[in-house]
């Protein structure tokens, strides 16, 4: 491959285009970061902006599943091996925040949409540690704000859970 020179690519296809063929060809994340920094710095994007990209073009190299188990599992396999690619640039509560945001259009895509991928997603990225629990609950919120009501509650179970935790580490904090 290598196209010569991309005659003014964007920012988001150069980054797709390297975490495409990075997910293809098994590249090392650091490699794949190190292109990704490139991009980032010529188009002076933030750390943020990268994550999403590199969300969602990696989501976008799985094939469109029959089955919603299927689709749930080769997603968590592949944020499982990239997790350290995306930690690298979903560092922030607010880049992790943007994170999810750029995932509503993707589960919301009429490919996936039926099988409802906001929570397995959104629950493997904080499994993997890639999104905090404050990300999580603070994603919810300003979501219900903006009128993704249903994408919220499909994440009920997550969020009631992460709720939960919250409280429960307060409760610990009281008693020191």
């Amino acid at each position: 491959g290598g196209g010569g020179g991309g005659g003014g690519l964007t920012f988001e296809q150069e980054v797709e285009d390297i975490v495409k063929r990075g997910v293809e060809e098994d590249v090392k994340p650091d490699n794949i970061a190190m292109e990704v920094n490139g991009r980032k710095f010529a188009h002076d994007r933030t750390f943020g902006q990268c994550a999403q990209v590199i969300l969602i073009s990696m989501l976008r190299t799985m094939p469109v599943a029959a089955a919603r188990k299927e689709a749930f599992a080769c997603v968590q396999k592949l944020i499982k091996k990239w997790r350290a690619l995306l930690g690298k640039f979903a560092r922030s509560i607010e880049d992790q925040k943007g994170c999810l945001v750029a995932l509503e259009a993707f589960v919301l895509d009429e490919s996936w949409a039926k099988h409802k991928m906001m929570m397995p997603i959104a629950k493997t990225l904080y499994d993997q540690d890639i999104v905090e629990e404050e990300a999580v609950l603070g994603w919810a919120t300003e979501a219900e704000e903006r009128g993704q009501k249903a994408l919220v509650k499909e994440c009920k179970t997550l969020i009631d859970y992460l709720q939960q935790e919250s409280e429960d580490d307060d409760e610990d904090d009281d008693e020191e």
